[in-house]
């Protein structure tokens, strides 16, 4: 299937200090027909939350190359179960920041917005708090550090595929769409792949140093094709 940018229809005009509050009352609404976006950050908390390697969680529970959340036939995500998401604690930044957008421009700044609430909701939204006030109480800081992260790189990467090949712009969006309509439990990239990375690479399997090393070996590799400096620049990122 081809996933929609759910971002690019948000009027995003709200900033951390903006007056927003949110409660959940857990109808579960939002958890189906969503396409749930994840890097690898995102795939490997997941993994080992399920007891899994993050190359058997992309075959298990990914579709689209490997970059969403698997559905189900009726379209509730492969996690909602009989008393909601089974992998809450570890849940992707998508779930964790709705039902707000965030948006960061390439000269690194940020917006955020509302997503259209399902019409039959049971969220209450209001304005007792700020948006910072709601994003603290979602824990997202570590997946919006580690996102721009990786943000950056996949921003360089575009940028090295357009000085290969000048006409690399115009068919970005026949790649993505591609990469959208592979089987489910297909790999896009390696570099989805931590696990996969580190055996390749030798690294040992440790965790709580796995996103940084995985991260430098895509610096290093595209240093290694002259794309890739010591000092980035910014990066265009958006999470839905």
């Amino acid at each position: 299937m081809t996933y929609g940018d759910l971002v690019a229809r948000v009027d995003l005009d709200m900033t951390r200090a903006s007056p927003f509050s949110y409660v959940c009352n857990a109808c579960n609404r939002c958890c189906r027909n969503k396409a749930i976006r994840v890097n690898p950050y995102e795939i490997l908390r997941l993994a080992r939350h399920l007891g899994l390697s993050t190359t058997e969680f992309l075959e298990r529970n990914t579709e689209a190359g490997g970059t969403v959340l698997r559905s189900n036939e009726t379209g509730d995500c492969v996690f909602l179960g009989e008393h909601g998401c089974t992998v809450h604690p570890d849940r992707p930044l998508a779930c964790r920041i709705y039902p707000l957008a965030r948006w960061v421009s390439a000269d690194g700044e940020e917006s955020f917005g509302h997503l259209p609430p399902h019409p039959q909701t049971a969220g209450v939204y209001g304005k007792s708090g700020t948006v910072q006030h709601y994003l603290d109480q979602q824990g997202v800081q570590p997946f919006f550090e580690i996102g721009d992260r990786y943000g950056t790189l996949y921003a360089k990467m575009l940028a090295l595929l357009e000085r290969l090949d000048s006409k690399e712009l115009d068919r970005r969006q026949e790649r993505r769409d591609a990469i959208d309509m592979l089987p489910s439990g297909t790999r896009a990239s390696l570099w989805l792949d931590i696990d996969a990375s580190d055996e390749r690479s030798g690294a040992p399997h440790d965790d709580d140093d796995a996103v940084d090393r995985h991260i430098r070996a895509i610096e290093v590799w595209l240093r290694g094709l002259g794309a890739c400096p010591d000092n980035g620049a910014g990066s265009k990122r958006s999470e839905f």
